[in-house]
């Protein structure tokens, strides 16, 4: 019987604590009204941030494909350098695959820059959006 009690005041003292009032046991749940000050989130905010934040996500996705393709050139052109060297190319050959691999992997790093940026962006537009989301 004592833990019949218990459980009746921690049922009870559940229902206060989610903002409902607790009932005996009809067969009808405790109900949780609306806390007065509660603003429900706008619909149009919600849909055009989380529009936004799938916006960046894709852009953060197609930067980072960009940089992948930059870093496969630049790592293509430091192999030519080192066959290059390998087989002892004239230096002023051995100075194009050189320039050319340099270009490459400043490329590389522009694109992965361009990457981080993104995903930055697309990080904050995700936190926007959840945000104007969330019931306050």
């Amino acid at each position: 019987m004592k833990l019949h009690h218990i459980a009746v005041a921690s049922f009870a003292a559940a229902a206060l604590v989610a903002g409902g009032v607790a009932q005996a046991d009809t067969g009808t749940p405790a109900t949780a009204p609306v806390r007065a000050g509660r603003v429900l989130p706008d619909p149009v905010a919600c849909a055009a941030s989380t529009t936004a934040a799938a916006a960046a996500v894709a852009n953060a996705a197609a930067a980072a494909d960009v940089a992948k393709s930059d870093a496969a050139t630049a790592a293509a052109a430091a192999k030519a350098v080192a066959a290059a060297i390998a087989a002892s190319d004239a230096p002023d050959a051995l100075a194009k695959t050189a320039a050319t691999a340099t270009a490459a992997t400043a490329a590389a790093v522009t694109s992965a820059n361009a990457t981080v940026a993104a995903t930055t962006t697309a990080a904050a537009a995700t936190k926007a959006a959840v945000t104007a989301c969330a019931a306050s």
